[in-house]
């Protein structure tokens, strides 16, 4: 049965849907803070009497910190759950405390005012701009706890990593030290050395360290390049590039 043009468009609208969907999703986050900076912005001028240049890169700042706010705590939220170990826990509290700093001055900016004009005496109206003000003096404290709690939790990221390193060397370290002094005559030559190596003691010398080429050269009496060349032809035979 032939099909008519709109049915292919509904075909269309229909392969296409997720799609734009997922397209959307992606980019509506990023556009939200648009909505309260404009607020905050408007405030600033209006009330706070503010340059609009200056009103603008306030408002953005702020919103800015805001979602700064949310994405670390996320961040750290679910690290937290994964690492258990109080040792290696993010600072979860901090950005607590910066996103309160920020709903405060967030909701003193755009609602407090507004009651104020609309409701408050000019006392309040005072007060409430008064109150913005000193909030936005402070605004650089909670600036500084993320940028500090971010950096804090990189090299903490740092510091396990390298743990993990040091681990996993020296447990490359303790297989090779397996090995004992008999199963390693004080031969250079290879073809009368691989025939006293079991598996095990194949597959170390494969994988022996940089750092362990001069130990066993000075343990067994040889030189580096001999204990290079070893660990060469047992890598090769293993399969070792």
């Amino acid at each position: 049965m032939e099909t008519n043009f709109f049915d292919k468009l509904n075909e269309w609208i229909n392969d296409t849907e997720g799609s734009i969907v997922n397209f959307l999703t992606a980019f509506a986050p990023w556009l939200a803070p648009l909505i309260p900076a404009y607020m905050t912005y408007k405030h600033m001028i209006e009330f706070l009497k503010f340059d609009a240049w200056l009103a603008w890169v306030l408002a953005l700042v702020v919103e800015i910190l805001g979602f700064g706010c949310v994405s670390t705590g996320l961040d750290f939220y679910f690290y937290n759950r994964r690492n258990k170990a109080q040792s290696k826990q993010a600072p979860f509290t901090l950005i607590i405390v910066s996103f309160a700093f920020y709903l405060s001055l967030i909701v003193f900016s755009n609602v407090i005012i507004d009651w104020a004009k609309e409701f408050g005496s000019p006392v309040q109206q005072s007060w409430s701009i008064i109150i913005v003000r000193f909030l936005l003096t402070l605004q650089t404290l909670p600036a500084a706890l993320i940028v500090a709690t971010r950096t804090g939790h990189r090299d903490l990221l740092k510091e396990i990593r390298q743990e993990k390193l040091e681990k996993q060397q020296a447990k490359e370290n303790e297989s090779f030290a397996k090995v004992s002094e008999s199963s390693l005559p004080k031969v250079a030559d290879w073809r009368k050395l691989r025939p006293t190596l079991s598996e095990e003691d194949l597959y170390n010398l494969a994988y022996l360290s940089p750092a362990d080429v001069e130990i066993t050269a000075n343990k067994f009496g040889v030189t580096t390049r001999t204990v290079e060349n070893w660990r060469n032809y047992a890598r090769e035979e293993i399969g070792v590039q």
